[in-house]
């Protein structure tokens, strides 16, 4: 075989390889988009990424933008310390997002908030044992909770006494007939449960963060960020 020949193939070989490469590269770059188109229309159909129902048995996070639920689990962003049931937080989808990626932030959190999320999970919770309760000790079962998940449901530092449990009560108390409902139990005190049962209406209140400016508004979508006038 003369050298021009043998340049040749491999001249042809590595253009084949090239050539394979592109292929691949192509391919890959179609199943991506395609896999984009899939997620985008998932999102669009009201559903996750993923293009699953809600599941209340998992932390999903509701899109300050598009007014979508999101699983955790499909969720790149690194979020921490959750529970099931905020409503103390803001999360924009990478869809919605003008950087293409998740963004979240939790907040500091008031005490009737701490107490729904905490309702809210023990009726889950009893649920899925098939007790089927609604109705919860506040020293016995609604305290506890907030004790031992107190890093997950706000921002706020851990309380070093039990005062707090006197602002859970006046919390609880406050909102009755308005948030919570109560009844006086012989053995377990004070019971309370939500006046509306149906979780799937527990989210945050993305419009009053509008309008205090805990969220702005912009061309982009929503944004976060307090407005500032000049």
């Amino acid at each position: 075989m003369s050298e021009d020949t043998e340049f040749s193939d491999k001249n042809e070989d590595s253009s084949s390889m090239t050539s394979q490469e592109k292929q691949m590269n192509e391919s890959d770059l179609s199943k991506q988009l395609d896999a984009d188109k899939s997620e985008k229309k998932n999102v669009e159909a009201g559903n996750c990424y993923c293009g699953k129902d809600r599941n209340l048995n998992i932390i999903e996070l509701l899109c300050a933008n598009c007014n979508r639920w999101f699983h955790e689990s499909c969720i790149g962003y690194q979020l921490g310390k959750l529970v099931p049931f905020l409503t103390n937080y803001v999360f924009l989808c990478k869809n919605c997002s003008p950087t293409g990626l998740e963004t979240f932030k939790k907040s500091q959190a008031q005490t009737f908030q701490m107490c729904i999320t905490a309702i809210a999970n023990l009726q889950q919770s009893s649920l899925k044992e098939g007790t089927n309760k609604t109705m919860f000790s506040k020293d016995k079962e609604i305290i506890p909770y907030l004790e031992y998940h107190w890093e997950a449901l706000t921002t706020t530092p851990r309380r070093v006494t039990t005062s707090w449990h006197v602002t859970v009560t006046k919390a609880l108390i406050k909102d009755i007939h308005i948030l919570f409902v109560f009844e006086d139990h012989p053995d377990d005190g004070h019971m309370y449960g939500l006046i509306n049962s149906d979780l799937t209406h527990i989210k945050p209140n993305y419009e009053a963060m509008i309008k205090g400016g805990t969220l702005k508004v912009t061309d982009m979508g929503i944004q976060h960020g307090k407005i500032h006038y000049v």
